[in-house]
């Protein structure tokens, strides 16, 4: 009664102490981690900072239930074969580091699993364009700047484009939609 297998959670990047660590209780969070790491770094990127999750045996499931369930409204059964379709192993959990350290325990101070990897970058001030334009390109993060404006730095849209459907990926795996207040910011 009472045993518990160690379970351990990786640190990478911009952190004093990078490495493996062991999570002490069952709800260690995301803050308690980091600070055992050290703290991050000068350099680090703490709003791109993102985590990166294993896939449990319940969420690939549900992830192919929702994959049949979507085949089957679609009406046609040729067009994905589920079977092939890799979902991988891991996926990106949208993580606002920043305000995670400013307000431990915290809404954005999520709680950890086992195999959880946390990712703390370095600035990068550029930003990639990709997607239906002209020349998908990476330029350098311009504050205050727009999404238009980066759009037109890839030579803008290509023929095909549905710009009602342009969205932003952010660095730490967040997305926003164009349109809705979204500010691109660098990474």
């Amino acid at each position: 009664p009472g045993y518990m297998e160690q379970q351990n959670v990786q640190v990478d990047g911009q952190v004093m102490f990078s490495g493996t660590y062991t999570l002490a209780e069952k709800h260690e969070r995301l803050t308690d981690v980091i600070y055992k790491a050290g703290g991050v770094t000068d350099l680090a990127y703490t709003k791109g900072a993102r985590l990166e999750r294993h896939i449990t045996p319940d969420e690939r499931l549900r992830m192919q239930t929702i994959l049949k369930m979507t085949q089957a409204q679609s009406g046609q059964k040729d067009t994905v074969d589920i079977k092939k379709l890799d979902l991988g192993d891991t996926y990106y959990v949208g993580i606002e580091l920043d305000k995670a350290l400013a307000n431990p325990g915290g809404d954005a101070d999520v709680m950890l699993r086992a195999g959880d990897r946390i990712i703390v970058p370095e600035y990068n001030g550029t930003v990639k364009i990709s997607g239906d334009v002209m020349y998908p390109n990476t330029v350098s993060f311009q504050k205050g700047k727009r999404p238009a404006y980066y759009i037109d730095q890839a030579g803008g849209w290509g023929n095909r484009a549905k710009k009602s459907h342009t969205y932003i990926i952010y660095m730490n795996g967040t997305v926003a939609k164009v349109g809705h207040n979204a500010k691109v910011s660098p990474g």
